[in-house]
This record gives C-alpha cells, structure tokens and sequence, in this order.
C-alpha cells in the first residue's frame, strides 16, 4: 500500500504529516535536484517521479513542498536567479574587467541552460506564463543590483569606465535574456558577449606597422 493510501486510512497521520513544518534544507536539495533536471532535459521529459528519485525524497514528500510540475520549475527559478544574484557577489577574481566576464558567463550558463523549459512552460497557459515572466522580472531585478554593485567597484577603481552605470546593467541584462531566450537562437559565449560590453562597437586602432 502507498504511503498516501496509508494515510488516508488513518486521517490523523495524514493531517500530522501535513501540519509538520516544512524543512528548509530539504526543500533546497529538491529545488536543486529538480533545476538540475529542468538544465538538462526538455520540459515534458521531467516528470515529478524522477525529481523525488534525484532528491532523495518519497513522492508524496516532495508533493508537500510542491504541488505541481509547474509550481516547482516557477519556484526553483526564483530560487536560481537569487543564486546568482549572491555568486555574483561572491566573485573574487582580481579585476573588475575579469569580474565581469564571470558575471556574464554564471548568467549566461544558468539562464541560457532554462530557456527551452521557460519557452515551454509560457506555452502552458497564461497564468504559468504570466507567474514565470514576473518571477524572471524580480529576479533580474536583483541581478541588476548585484551587476550595478560590481560595475561601481570597477568605476572607483579606475578599471572601467562606465557613464551611466543603470543603463549600462540594463543593457547587459537585457541583451542577456534576449540572447538566451529568443526563438530558434543559441546562446552565445559568455566571452563574447562580455567583450561586446567592455570593447563596444569601436574599430580596432590602424596598425603603424613594425618598429623600426
């Protein structure tokens, strides 16, 4: 008999099971478990069976924590993009230059990795694709901050020089999503989209030729 037929049988337990507070670390060893998943196959090859498989956990466990195929992927997005948002931060390389390269690359591999399943999941209905759009707006949101923080530091550092350091997080994050997300595109490399933003469109300095 199931754990769920179980519990049926003695509504008690099942009530217990339910009023239980939810375990934090458990619920964040499913969300990697289920991501990791959603980076790798296309949206309808997951299937909540192997989620619980790759977490460790019975299937009616994980059905505490989320009820549906869609609520886990709209939850573990936000809880990707608030990921990043602290490895950004947690960058350690010496220049800001080479800061910004990491920041582009963890960006661009981890969102660029969701795209086929947000395209999916937006195909869903309006209301999943409505909640994953707000859920990327938000967490853009906070990667701004955490881009605008790292570019700051560049500025007063005299490594970069960035006018309009809002503008220029906008345009980095914009052309991110619309590299990753448009139809029919691959991702680019992280390299040279971060050399697209330090290097601009400016021509290469005319040769003088060698020494003499």
């Amino acid at each position: 008999m199931s754990d769920a037929a179980r519990h049926a049988d003695r509504p008690h337990i099942a009530h217990a099971a339910a009023a239980r507070p939810l375990d934090p670390a458990r619920r964040r060893r499913i969300l990697e478990a289920g991501m990791g998943l959603f980076s790798g196959l296309p949206y309808a090859a997951v299937h909540m069976d192997a989620v619980a498989a790759a977490a460790g956990v019975a299937k009616p466990t994980l059905y505490r924590y989320f009820s549906t195929k869609e609520a886990l992927f709209i939850a573990g997005l936000a809880w990707t993009l608030a990921d990043l948002r602290e490895a950004i931060g947690a960058i350690r390389v010496v220049d800001a230059p080479a800061r910004l390269r990491a920041a582009v690359a963890l960006v661009l591999e981890r969102v660029g990795a969701l795209s086929p399943a947000l395209t999916a999941i937006e195909g869903r209905g309006a209301e999943f694709g409505e909640r994953s759009r707000r859920v990327l707006r938000e967490g853009f949101d906070g990667l701004r901050g955490a881009l605008a923080d790292l570019l700051r530091a560049g500025v007063e550092a005299g490594e970069l020089a960035v006018p309009d350091v809002e503008l220029a997080v906008l345009m980095i994050l914009g052309g991110i999503r619309m590299a990753v997300h448009g139809p029919g595109r691959r991702a680019p490399a992280s390299a040279a989209v971060a050399d697209f933003f330090l290097h601009g469109l400016g021509a290469p300095a005319p040769s003088t030729g060698a020494p003499r």
